[in-house]
Formats: C-alpha cells, sequence, structure tokens
C-alpha cells in the first residue's frame, strides 16, 4: 500500500509541475489567437515548447517551495 501512495504522490507532482506553466501561458495562447494573424498550429506549437521548457524549472521552484515551508513547518511541530 505505501508503493501505491508513494506512485499516486510522484503521479500528482509531475501533473503540478505541468499544470503550473501550462495555466500561466494560456492567457498569452489564447491573446496570440484572437489578436495575431499566426496559425492555430503555429500557436499550439508555441504553447506546447514553453510548458516543455518551463516544466523543469517549475519542478525545482515547487520543490524548493515545498521544502522550505511545508517540509519544515512539519517537522517543527512534532
Amino acid at each position: 500500500m505505501r508503493l501505491l501512495a508513494q506512485i499516486a504522490q510522484t503521479t500528482f507532482w509531475f501533473a503540478l509541475w505541468i499544470a503550473i506553466p501550462a495555466a500561466l501561458l494560456y492567457p498569452a495562447a489564447l491573446w496570440m489567437l484572437l489578436h495575431t494573424p499566426y496559425s492555430v498550429d503555429l500557436v499550439i506549437d508555441g504553447y506546447i515548447m514553453g510548458v516543455s521548457l518551463l516544466f523543469l524549472p517549475t519542478g525545482f521552484l515547487v520543490d524548493f517551495l515545498y521544502r522550505k515551508f511545508i517540509l519544515k513547518r512539519r517537522t517543527t511541530s512534532n
């Protein structure tokens, strides 16, 4: 059961690392579709590249914030 919990937690973190850049870049992609003459395919390819480029830095940032604020608070409360 512990292995299943670890797999679920890892899946959650990877989904979070993808969701943060996707949510941040979505308004820019929507604006590009509405206000520029770029094709839909070009905007989608750029959006996917942007999410891919921001995946690793977002992972480092989320890991840093988790260790600095959440993990520290959990160990000091015991």
